[in-house]
């Protein structure tokens, strides 16, 4: 690993603070600090336009870093990379002469210490580094000099997203207004192009009958309790309550308190002391009931109180019973995929295996409802309301975990919007030949190729395939092939 790099009093002090931050596992998410920044630093890592090759340092191993070095050759980039550097190896790479740097890391807290290093070397230097935490991307972009922030799963996400809202959509595309596109190859055409994006969200009788259906039928056992234990208790009151009204021919007011009497078990009132005996024995069988409804009541309520519960029973964090997409896999992707379809209108629900993940904490934040459990499980998607979801979207990072639940849900339901991520592992050509069963994604070459796009001066906000060819969105929403892309010149020295 790279060691602390040496930095001003000025400058360590602010490095501490982010690091303390990452450590800590900071979940705030300060979206409008997130996208000043990056306004501020969207055109820092071009160059004057001109001719020469583009020469670029990239940090970082695996896929990722693998589909971005390949973009970049493709672009006739001279690319330097180090997997694992140290200071010293830095410095020796930017004493030959680059023009900017990449550092690519699925964990935070390397990337940054490998940005820092980077910063301390050549202060200045146009700089590209992957952070998921908009958090500590903000205390990034404020702390080091000429930098971009980006997260891999906001460069990928749209290309996730259009599939989810319909087969034939290739990707969703923003636009300066905050206005959302479709992106779609129109009739006659052959490239891609922007398209008004119909998202039917339901109105507001729609959405109250839509949250009264989750509460009705709630995901979780010990809601399912609780609600039974309330439902019971209410029908017992309300039907006492009529019962007593029309048997003694006392007022609803009179009764209700009858009732209620009933309901909580303190007994019978005084006009139901001198009723015939069949009332008291139909009350007395009221009180039992209310008794049972009761135990179930406060069983369903401890349970919810003393379980870690990642679900509610209404509002936005319970479990959507229609028209909703199911996401599996809570990483990067998975995360920022149940961002863009909330903002779209599209109710989710997320299924993770691991229960400790590190997004639970950020998705229970955000009041995103959560499912610990296999994707694969038919059982499990049944629970889910697969039947009546808009889509399904597989996103883990195996591969082959994504086959196996992309073939489970159309066992489900075989005309489901599913999209599914694979790419750079020994089953791709096994998955090329699986079309039929969801669209696949490679995440890893989505991404990589915006990444160099940017690193050559392209305003990349993301990117999506068609037809082999790999396309970019920039700020302003236009969509351009990755080909088009020219490398910015060297700057002079």
């Amino acid at each position: 690993m790279l060691p602390a790099p040496r930095l001003s009093t000025s400058r360590a002090r602010q490095a501490t603070v982010i690091l303390k931050a990452v450590s800590s596992g900071s979940r705030t998410e300060p979206s409008g600090e997130r996208e000043r920044a990056a306004d501020q630093s969207e055109t820092s890592l071009a160059s004057p336009e001109g001719s020469g090759v583009r020469r670029v340092l990239l940090i970082g191993e695996g896929q990722l870093a693998d589909s971005t070095h390949h973009a970049l050759e493709t672009r006739h980039a001279e690319v330097t990379r180090l997997d694992d550097p140290s200071d010293l190896d830095i410095r020796a790479v930017v004493d030959r002469g680059i023009d900017n740097a990449i550092v690519i890391s699925r964990s935070d807290v390397a990337a940054l210490r490998f940005a820092l290093g980077v910063a301390y070397v050549s202060p200045g230097l146009p700089l590209l580094v992957t952070i998921f935490s908009r958090h500590v991307a903000v205390e990034v972009e404020a702390t080091v000099e000429n930098v971009r922030v980006v997260d891999m799963g906001e460069l990928a996400a749209p290309a996730f997203a259009g599939p989810c809202l319909d087969s034939g959509l290739l990707a969703v595309a923003g636009a300066p207004s905050g206005d959302v596109a479709a992106v779609e190859v129109k009739e006659g055409d052959s490239t891609p192009s922007r398209a008004p994006l119909a998202t039917p969200a339901p109105g507001p009788v729609g959405r109250a009958l839509r949250r009264l259906e989750s509460i009705v039928q709630p995901f979780d056992a010990s809601a399912r309790i609780l609600m039974l234990g309330l439902v019971g208790f209410l029908a017992v009151l309300v039907v006492e309550t009529v019962f007593t009204s029309v048997a003694l021919g006392v007022s609803i007011v009179e009764s209700l308190y009858t009732a209620a009497k009933v309901t909580v078990t303190v007994g019978p009132s005084a006009p139901a002391e001198t009723a015939p005996a069949w009332f008291k024995l139909i009350t007395a069988v009221a009180m039992l009931l209310v008794l049972g409804f009761t135990a179930v009541l406060t069983a369903g309520l401890v349970d919810r109180l003393l379980d870690r519960r990642l679900t509610g029973i209404f509002g936005r964090s319970a479990v959507p019973r229609r028209g909703h997409a199911v996401i599996v896999g809570l990483g990067q992707v998975g995360f920022r995929l149940c961002q863009l379809l909330r903002e779209l209108g599209i109710p989710v629900v997320a299924v993770e295996r691991d229960v400790d993940g590190d997004n639970i904490g950020r998705a229970k934040d955000e009041r995103i409802p959560v499912v610990v459990g296999s994707g694969g499980d038919r059982r499990l998607l049944r629970r889910l309301s697969l039947p009546h979801a808009r889509a399904l979207a597989s996103v883990t990072s195996d591969e082959l975990e994504n086959i196996s639940i992309a073939v489970a849900a159309r066992g489900v339901r075989g005309d489901l919007n599913v999209a599914l991520r694979a790419g750079g592992g020994d089953a791709t050509d096994e998955i090329r030949s699986l079309f039929g069963i969801g669209v696949v994604r490679d995440v890893e070459r989505i991404a990589g190729t915006a990444l160099a796009a940017i690193a050559l001066g392209h305003d990349t906000r993301e990117a999506f395939p068609y037809e082999g060819a790999m396309y970019l969105v920039d700020s302003r929403g236009e969509i351009a092939p990755f080909t088009q892309v020219a490398p910015a010149a060297r700057e002079p020295g």
